[in-house]
C-alpha cells in the first residue's frame, strides 16, 4: 500500500523564522519530540528535534534564536505515492523515527512516525502470515542457524500426518518436538544451511521411509546493504503422490509401448503387400483390426462397396489366433437362395434330388476352428438368419436332412454395405441376429474420405500389374493429380482395375493425362474447382481425342460456347 494511507495528515511543523522558545512549546503543547521545519512556500527546508533544544540549553543559546540557524537541514523525505516498504526500508537504512511525507514539489503533506511505521508494519505482517496460511505447501522461516522461527498451518498439517501417535498440535513447542523426532527438522536445516552457504535456492527430495517423500526448497533472504542472509524460507511439498502416479505412468507406458511393439511388428508381418494405408482414418482402422483379431468376438465390418472389406477380414484372421486353420469366405448375395443353405449348413445323403449319397459338409463344418467370413450378410434369407443365429449362440449345426447336431467353434465374420439397422426398423433383417453380429463393429472409410492413401494405392498397384503383366509403366504426376481428385465412386476396388487397364493398355511407358478415361477427366475438370492447369490439360486432351469443342462440352456436362472461350484462353490449337 502507499505511505499516504499509513501517515499521519495535517502534520505539526515550524516555520524557518520562528524561535527556540516557539519551538519548545509547540513540542510541549503536542507531545512530540521533533518537526520539519518549512519556509514561506511550504517547503520542506530542515528538521527541529529536543536534542537541538537541548544543546541550545548546554551551550548557553539564547531561545530568541531563530529554528533555521541550528535545525538540521539534510532532511530524509518520502513521497506520498511511493510504497510503505520503502518508508521500512529508509527508516532502517538512515536509522530514523518519522518522515516526512511530500508531494511531486516537495511540499509537505504528512509526516509518517514511528506509531504510524509500526501500524503499517504490523499489517503487513498479518497479510503476510494470511498469505503464508494459505499455501498448500507447508512453509518454515528459519534464522540464519537453521532453526525454525514460523510455520504456516500447511506444515502443521503435514506434521500431523506425520505423527504416528497423533499428539496435539496447539503449541509450537509440540510441533518443534514432532518435527525433530520424524526428520523433518533435521532435514529443513540441511537445506536451508545448504542455501545460506551459496546463497542461492537449493532444493533436494528426502523420503521417509515408505511413509512420505517430500521436496524441500530453501531460499536464502538477504540484507540488501551487506548481502548477509538472515533468513531462509523452506518450502516443503508432500510429493508422494505425484511419485505414485509418476511411477503409473511409467508403467502404463512400458506397456503401451509394448502394445506398440506388437502392432507394428503385425503391421510390418501382415500388411506388407495386402494393406495399404497413409492416413490416419485407415490407420486407426487397421490398429483396431489387430487389437480386435486376437479374441473371437463376432465382427461387423462396414463401409461403401470396394473400400476392402474382405481384406480387412482376412487381417481378421491372419492375425488372430486361428491363423494357422481354415479362413473361408461365402457371398451371400452370389449364391441362390435354394443353395445358400446346403452351402452353408451342409447336406445327408438322399436329403433331396441330385444330392450326393454320401452328403457334403457345409462352409461352417469347413471352417472348424477356423474363421467364416459372410460377406453381403445383409442378403442372407430371413429362414437363414434363424439357424445363423441358432449356429452362433449354440455353437452347433445341423445338416440339411439331418437329425444329428454337429459340435463346430468358428469364429464368425460379416460384412455389408447396407445399413442393417434400417433394414431391422423395416423388419427386413432379424434384430437378435444383428446384435450378436454386432459386437465389434469395424467402419472403413470410403476412398474420397481418406485421399491420402490415393498416391500409395496406385504405386502399389503399378507395381503388382507391372510384375503381373512384365511391364515398366510409371505415371505423369499431372495424371496422378487427376486420379487424385477423382471421387471414385467404386472406391478402391475401381482405382485397382483402372490402374490395371491403364498398365495393359497406355501405348507408352509413362501413363499421362490423355491416357485416362473420359468419365475421370470429366468428374475430375476444373469446372470442379481443382484448379486451372488440370483444366487445361484436360480440355487439351479431350479436345484431341473427340476433335469436337460440341463432344467435349457434352463430356464435361458444360455449355459449348464455354469450352470455345476456354480454348481461346488457354491458347488451345484446333489443328495440334
Amino acid at each position: 500500500m502507499k505511505v499516504i494511507n499509513f501517515a499521519s495528515p495535517n502534520p505539526i511543523s515550524l516555520n524557518e523564522q520562528e524561535s527556540l522558545a516557539t519551538a519548545a512549546c509547540t513540542f510541549l503543547e503536542n507531545g512530540i519530540d521533533g518537526a520539519p521545519v518549512i519556509n514561506e512556500k511550504g517547503d520542506i527546508v530542515g528538521i527541529f528535534t529536543k536534542n537541538h533544544l537541548y544543546r541550545a540549553i548546554v551551550g548557553g543559546i539564547s531561545f530568541n534564536v531563530r529554528v533555521e540557524l541550528l535545525m538540521k537541514r539534510e532532511v530524509v523525505t518520502i513521497k506520498a505515492d511511493q510504497h510503505v516498504e520503502k518508508a521500512w526500508q529508509m527508516a532502517w537504512d538512515y536509522k530514523v523515527g518519522r518522515l516526512p511525507v511530500v508531494d511531486e514539489t516537495g511540499k509537505l503533506l504528512a509526516m509518517m512516525t514511528r506509531t504510524d511505521l509500526v501500524h503499517a508494519f504490523e499489517m503487513f505482517y498479518n497479510d503476510l502470515d494470511a498469505i503464508i496460511n494459505s499455501s498448500y505447501d507447508g512453509i518454515v522461516v528459519v534464522d540464519r542457524h537453521g532453526e525454525p522461527v514460523k510455520f504456516n498451518d500447511a506444515l502443521k498439517k503435514l506434521v500431523r500426518i506425520m505423527d504416528k501417535d497423533g499428539q496435539n498440535l496447539n503449541t509450537d513447542s509440540v510441533i518443534d518436538e514432532l518435527m525433530h523426532k520424524s526428520g523433518l527438522k533435521a532435514a529443513i536445516r540441511d537445506v536451508s544451511l545448504r542455501a545460506m552457504q551459496k546463497k542461492r535456492p537449493v532444493s533436494f527430495i528426502k523420503s521417509f521411509g515408505t511413509f512420505k517423500e517430500i521436496l524441500f526448497t530453501a531460499n536464502p533472504i538477504l540484507f540488501k546493504e551487506k548481502s548477509e542472509v538472515f533468513r531462509v524460507m523452506v518450502n516443503c511439498r508432500d510429493i508422494t503422490d505425484l511419485t505414485n502416479l509418476k511411477k503409473e505412468l511409467q508403467t502404463s507406458k512400458k506397456l503401451t509401448e509394448v502394445y506398440q511393439q506388437e502392432l507394428e511388428k503385425l503391421r510390418s508381418e501382415w500388411l506388407g503387400q495386402t494393406i495399404v494405408c497413409n492416413s490416419k482414418k485407415m490407420r486407426e482402422v487397421i490398429d483396431l483390426t489387430i487389437r480386435v483379431a486376437k479374441v473371437d468376438s463376432t465382427v461387423l465390418i462396414l463401409g461403401d462397396s470396394g473400400v476392402g472389406k474382405e481384406v480387412v477380414a482376412g487381417l481378421l484372421h491372419k492375425a488372430g489366433n486361428r491363423s494357422k486353420h481354415p479362413f473361408i469366405r461365402v457371398n451371400c448375395g452370389a449364391i441362390p437362395e435354394n443353395l445358400l443353405e446346403s452351402e452353408l449348413f451342409g447336406y445327408e445323403g438322399g436329403a433331396f434330388t441330385g444330392a450326393r449319397r454320401e452328403g457334403k459338409p457345409g462352409m461352417l463344418e469347413l471352417a472348424h476352428n477356423g474363421t467364416l467370413f459372410l460377406d453381403e450378410i445383409a442378403e442372407l434369407p430371413q429362414a437363414l438368419q434363424v439357424k445363423l443365429l441358432t449356429v452362433i449362440q449354440e455353437k452347433v449345426v445341423t445338416r440339411l436332412g439331418g437329425t444329428k447336431p454337429i459340435q463346430i467353434d468358428v469364429r464368425i465374420l460379416t460384412a455389408t454395405n447396407r445399413d442393417l439397422y434400417l433394414l431391422v426398423e423395416q423388419g427386413l433383417f432379424r434384430a437378435d441376429l444383428y446384435y450378436r453380429l454386432n459386437v465389434i463393429p469395424i467402419v472403413i472409410p470410403s476412398l474420397k474420405e481418406r485421399k491420402e492413401d490415393i498416391p500409395f494405392l496406385i504405386s502399389h498397384f503399378l507395381k503388382k500389374f507391372n510384375e503381373k503383366h512384365h511391364q515398366v509403366k510409371s505415371i505423369d504426376p499431372g495424371a496422378m493429380d487427376i486420379l487424385y481428385h477423382y471421387p471414385w465412386p467404386g472406391n478402391v476396388r475401381e482405382l485397382e482395375n483402372l490402374v490395371e487397364r491403364l498398365v495393359v493398355i497406355t501405348p507408352g511407358d509413362i501413363i499421362v493425362t490423355k491416357d485416362l478415361p473420359i468419365n475421370v477427366l470429366n468428374k475430375c475438370s476444373g469446372f470442379n474447382d481443382k484448379g486451372p492447369v488440370s483444366e487445361k490439360e484436360i480440355i487439351k486432351e479431350l479436345y484431341h481425342r473427340l476433335r469436337s469443342t460440341r463432344k467435349v462440352a457434352e463430356a464435361l456436362g458444360v455449355n459449348q460456347s464455354t469450352i470455345v472461350r476456354k480454348m481461346k484462353k488457354y491458347d488451345i490449337s484446333k489443328e495440334g
